[in-house]
């Protein structure tokens, strides 16, 4: 809630000058004066991941920890926008991301998961993907400032998938190799806030955070994430920028599927921008 007062603050004090601008007449800059844009993003990123999956969803397994997966990962994704009016308000924007990992560790003891018991050596893979389509709708673009709201959907992609030896009826010294993994695509509406500024005619600020809280059907979550960029356009159509960005994600599916996830991000990206 913190967060969010402070994003509505923000869009308070800037709109007002905002709009004093605009009637001064129009600034053009790169990116907030360009029609169409793809940006090719590689990042760092820190995860910490939680997930339960088979009847029990309270017996949460650290992947990290546990499993052993790598905490920190190096990732490629895609964003790309076009504005569909000449005064630039209206817009379709597209996002991918991708963090998949694999791993293999040596369990200590056994661990409860997929309604089994898995003991020994164990090699897993856990997928986690997003892809967002969402319209945004700018309250003021005047070339150097612009501020809006986003609306849209985001689909989620999660598998866990284990190999290795599982207890047969309670008994450890009655175990077979099995292979198991549960998967889901989960479609969530997702509604934020965004801000541009052009520091210089050159020099972009981009702020953006988009949130959902979610109940419906089997599905329960909630969803935070945010992000800041700094680009330096040093041509016509080529930035290149630095920035920040984290999320923290809560999903549970209690139906058919039965999978609980905890996930923490945070990432430093560097982007490479093309603009049109």
């Amino acid at each position: 809630m913190v967060r969010i007062l402070t994003i509505i603050l923000l869009l308070a004090t800037l709109l007002p000058a905002a709009a004093a601008q605009e009637s001064e007449g129009i600034q053009e800059s790169r990116f907030l004066g360009d029609r169409f844009s793809i940006r090719l993003i590689g990042g760092l990123v820190a995860l910490r991941t939680d997930v339960a999956a088979g009847r029990n969803l309270q017996a949460l397994i650290d992947l990290e920890d546990v499993l052993g997966f790598d905490e920190r990962i190096s990732t490629l994704g895609l964003e790309s926008s076009y504005r569909l009016t000449p005064n630039r308000r209206h817009a379709i924007h597209f996002r991918y991301a991708n963090f998949d990992r694999k791993a293999s560790a040596v369990i200590e003891g056994s661990v409860p998961i997929l309604d089994l018991e898995f003991v020994g050596a164990v090699s897993s893979k856990f997928v986690n993907q997003m892809a967002m389509l969402e319209y945004q709708y700018s309250f003021i673009n005047n070339g150097k400032t612009e501020a809006g709201i986003s609306s849209g959907l985001a689909f989620y992609k999660y598998e866990l998938a284990l190999a290795g030896e599982v207890v047969l009826d309670g008994n450890p010294d009655r175990t077979e190799f099995r292979t198991e993994n549960v998967d889901i695509v989960a479609p969530v509406p997702v509604f934020g806030f965004f801000i541009n500024q052009a520091l210089r005619k050159n020099l972009i600020l981009e702020i953006n955070t988009s949130f959902i809280d979610l109940a419906f059907g089997d599905d329960n979550g909630r969803i935070f994430s945010t992000w800041a960029s700094l680009t330096w356009f040093f041509s016509p159509h080529i930035g290149v920028g630095a920035g920040l960005s984290g999320s923290d994600i809560a999903y549970e599916n209690d139906g058919p599927k039965k999978l609980k996830i905890k996930l923490r991000q945070s990432a430093i990206n560097a982007n490479v921008t093309f603009v049109f």
